[in-house]
């Protein structure tokens, strides 16, 4: 049974903050979007996912997804960077959700996840993911995905928790 949903994180967006003729580029936006259709429809059991998930001092990741187990024990966050081209940026932004998730994967096109790749021992370093995804096949490789770990500061991950759970109860009574 799935039973997988999008939730508004209400956050704003940071493409605002850059000139009309960058903002109004939506390549990375729409990368973004379908992979996380791609992801959720993979999912089997229970989460909630949703763009532009901030927590203050760690960023705005692209993609959160919260797995709900069925005892209803804490969701596993996994935080996602979804980049064009720049494998090194989604790394270090990838990094900084690290602190509030128990996962953080940076999303790539296949031939930027080639070349980055070569760097594979540095992903695992940091406990970052990597992963590969092209829209028009709607194929995503898993090509390292690091272990739930804990978030490197547990209030922040109370604090996304906690946001993810506010969501949901608002969402549940129709607000």
């Amino acid at each position: 049974m799935n039973n997988s949903a999008f939730i508004d994180f209400d956050t704003a967006n940071p493409r605002r903050n850059l000139p009309l003729d960058i903002s109004r580029k939506r390549g990375e936006s729409n990368y973004t979007l379908a992979f996380a259709r791609a992801f959720v429809s993979d999912r089997m059991g229970q989460g909630v996912g949703g763009r532009h998930f901030a927590v203050s001092g760690y960023g705005i990741a692209d993609f959160v997804w919260a797995d709900i187990s069925a005892d209803g024990d804490v969701p596993t966050l996994t935080a996602f960077e979804m980049k064009l081209k720049d494998w090194r940026g989604g790394l270090t932004q990838a990094y900084r959700y690290s602190y509030f998730s128990d996962r953080a994967i940076v999303v790539l096109p296949t031939d930027v996840a080639d070349r980055a790749e070569g760097y594979l021992h540095v992903f695992k370093r940091l406990g970052i993911g990597l992963w590969s995804y092209e829209s028009e096949s709607e194929n995503i490789d898993m090509r390292f995905t690091p272990v739930r770990t804990k978030a490197k500061n547990p209030k922040a991950r109370e604090k996304a928790v906690e946001r993810i759970s506010t969501k949901i109860k608002l969402r549940k009574t129709g607000k």
